[in-house]
């Protein structure tokens, strides 16, 4: 029989290696209660992902409709532009949020921090989803629409820098890659179930069904997001990194910024491509309809197409990272869009097929997941686990804000100033060229764990 003091000394081994698994162990070694913790915080920061992204760029997939129903005005252009400034406006609102509520999941936890956005994301798009239209309540109708755009920018602010912590806290050892491109991967799900919605509405309601209010049901069905909400507070455990850190004082927002301002900086450059092409993608459902004259249905089957594209490439590039590192697979994205973006908006442009929009958006949605898969995986590593939300949540806001809430007003107005409907690729190629840079400059962390 062993002495007593073995049982203790296996004892304590144990648990040490059951709380230090992602220190000394491997993905495989990971023991099966950190697995499955592991796996629920991944569901629930992939889920609550989605469905926020999903209520976000609903607004702009539905554009067109939008911006009859509450912006009443004799130039559909003007009216277009001014529904897509509004879709901006929830981009201003995302660096408050970044700083409150990445403060807030830096101080108490990140499950707390995500359910808080999720509700909040809910809430905004509620009163997108009834609030009344021009033709009803006159101009109280798009200031309405405005603060709930500002809510759910608020919300959407400090939701992706909780979703990257808890998803690069959760990790297995070496499998970090792969857990933060989850994240880009429930982006390109949040447009494929919009792009679903908006093919399942198209198909069981006319046009001027649509236009008429049908339109909105694609906002009470992100309303699921809340019970998402609440999954996560009841189910999902703190991450182990958080309460590693838990017992460390937590330094003031502006001390953060301060001492950490060139990081976010870097940050913010790293958004460059990742947004302008991501609502470059988001804007093809309207510059489908409006440019290339196809049909809704048609524009909302490229949209799938591109979420299927995420949905399949976001994984295997971020196992990809994994092994060979984030600046690879990022490279290659950005320069290969440089190459094709002009070729494939011509292409699109010459020959306005369903099957060349298909192409345009696959080929678009493979490029950009090479880039924004790793992208993830970048942010989550620039900052320590101490400010770690709200450090990926400003970058991020800020990148989103200046880059890319603007975007679809910025093409709208380019195209209609030039007349020439290849302004978006050339917007695309300029912002894949810049991107190359902070790509070059930042430090490849992959193997730090």
């Amino acid at each position: 029989m062993p002495p007593h003091g073995s049982h203790n000394t296996e004892k304590t081994m144990i648990e040490s290696t059951r709380m230090e698994t992602e220190h000394v162990g491997t993905a495989a070694a990971v023991p099966v209660d950190r697995k499955s913790q592991a796996k629920r915080a991944a569901i629930a920061a992939t889920m609550g992902n989605l469905l926020e992204i999903y209520d976000f760029i609903a607004y702009g997939i539905f554009a067109v409709p939008i911006s009859k129903t509450f912006f009443a005005l004799q130039s559909d252009t003007i009216a277009l532009i001014l529904t897509f400034a509004t879709f901006g406006v929830g981009f201003i609102a995302r660096p408050v949020g970044a700083l409150v509520i990445g403060a807030y999941a830096d101080r108490v936890g990140r499950k707390k921090g995500m359910s808080l956005t999720i509700l909040l994301m809910a809430t905004g798009t509620a009163v997108i989803a009834f609030c009344p239209g021009y033709a009803s309540i006159g101009l109280a109708a798009p200031v309405i629409v405005v603060i709930g755009r500002l809510v759910q920018g608020f919300s959407a602010g400090g939701e992706v820098g909780g979703a990257v912590a808890m998803l690069h806290e959760n990790a297995p050892n070496g499998r970090r890659g792969l857990y933060a491109a989850f994240q880009q991967m429930s982006q390109g799900c949040g447009v494929l179930v919009a792009g679903m919605i908006g093919l399942l509405l198209s198909s069981v309601f006319s046009p001027e069904e649509i236009f008429g209010g049908a339109w909105r049901l694609a906002f009470v069905f992100g309303l699921l997001i809340a019970p998402v909400g609440i999954y996560i507070r009841r189910t999902v455990a703190e991450t182990p990194e958080f309460l590693a850190n838990a017992h460390h004082k937590k330094p003031p927002v502006r001390s953060t910024l301060m001492q950490h301002y060139r990081t976010i900086g870097m940050g913010v450059l790293i958004m460059l491509f990742w947004t302008i092409a991501t609502y470059i993608s988001n804007y093809f459902s309207t510059y489908a309809v409006r440019e290339l004259h196809l049909s809704l249905q048609e524009s909302y089957i490229g949209q799938i197409a591109y979420g299927v594209t995420m949905l399949a490439c976001c994984p295997l590039v971020g196992l990809m990272s994994d092994r060979i590192g984030r600046k690879m697979p990022m490279l290659f994205g950005t320069l290969l869009t440089a190459v094709l973006a002009y070729p494939l908006f011509y292409l699109l442009t010459e020959w306005p097929t369903l099957a060349s929009l298909i192409l345009v958006q696959v080929t678009i949605g493979a490029l950009l997941a090479c880039y924004a898969s790793c992208a993830s995986g970048v942010l989550g590593e620039l900052f320590p686990t101490s400010i770690r939300v709200t450090g990926v949540a400003i970058s991020y806001a800020i990148g989103v804000m200046v880059f890319g809430g603007f975007t679809p007003a910025i093409v709208t107005w380019l195209i209609a100033m030039t007349g020439d409907k290849l302004a978006i690729a050339y917007y695309l190629i300029a912002a894949a060229v810049l991107s190359c840079i902070p790509v070059l400059l930042v430090p490849d962390r992959n193997t730090v764990d």
